[in-house]
């Protein structure tokens, strides 16, 4: 018999529909909805406080054969990291370097993810769900040029994944729930990138954003997490994007 393929379907709040400003649409990205799903998903993490080094600590294993499951822990994986770096980043402020203005940049950012990661938790449950230990060699959070190079890399990366993971969504909720992170992921990318090169081309160098595969995303973000990430049940082809990097 074949593998029954579970699904989460995620019903959005009218927050996300709703007509905003600029800077109302930066400060709340809040999304809030229902959810049915199914039984659990292979995952298993446990405490890894006394672990410093990525991919030293227990597997969390993601199958790709429960479909619209495996896809929301895929992005909420991604999600408790970019979460996690930017309240550090927050609570170093006072040392970091940054102005108050890309204090208050960063701040909002935060909060965005912070929504992002708590929106994916009660999505997936206490069954589906899990905790990661993100960990950050080389990062200086008392630099501001470090700080904000890694925050190029995780919002760059994050756009990726969700452009790349899209294609295997099967259920039109999800896929607009996933279309409305990755829009404010991308702009997260392009306010991190002017404070790096302030009013240059670099705003949005190319004209397409880049989608990765599951795979590689997981390869890159491995460098930033204490678990040991990896999938189980077969994922489809990848269909490569625009810039065919995936």
């Amino acid at each position: 018999m074949a593998t029954e393929r579970k699904q989460i379907v995620v019903s959005e709040s009218p927050q996300l529909w709703e007509k905003s400003t600029r800077r109302d649409f930066m400060r709340l990205m809040g999304i809030g909805g229902a959810i049915v799903f199914a039984p659990s998903i292979l995952a298993s993490c446990s405490d890894n406080d006394d672990l410093t080094g990525p991919n030293t600590g227990d597997t969390v294993t993601i199958d790709f054969a429960k479909g619209d499951v495996a896809v929301l822990q895929f992005a909420y994986a991604l999600e408790q990291l970019e979460a996690d770096f930017y309240t550090r980043v927050a609570a170093a402020f006072a040392s970091s370097g940054l102005s108050a203005a890309e204090q208050t940049v960063m701040a909002d950012i935060k909060n965005h993810e912070v929504i992002h990661r708590e929106f994916l938790k009660t999505a997936l449950g206490t069954t589906n769900g899990f905790a990661l230990t993100p960990v950050y060699p080389g990062v200086d959070f008392n630099n501001r040029t470090s700080v904000l190079n890694t925050a190029k890399t995780f919002e760059d990366l994050g756009v990726a994944a969700y452009n790349g993971a899209a294609q295997y969504l099967t259920t039109a909720a999800n896929l607009t729930v996933a279309g409305k992170i990755v829009s404010v992921e991308a702009r997260h990318a392009a306010a991190i990138r002017d404070l790096l090169a302030p009013k240059t081309a670099q705003f949005s160098p190319t004209a397409f954003d880049d989608a990765f595969s599951p795979q590689k995303v997981a390869g890159l973000a491995q460098g930033f997490i204490v678990d040991k990430l990896a999938f189980a049940g077969t994922i489809p082809t990848f269909v490569q994007g625009p810039n065919n990097n995936g």
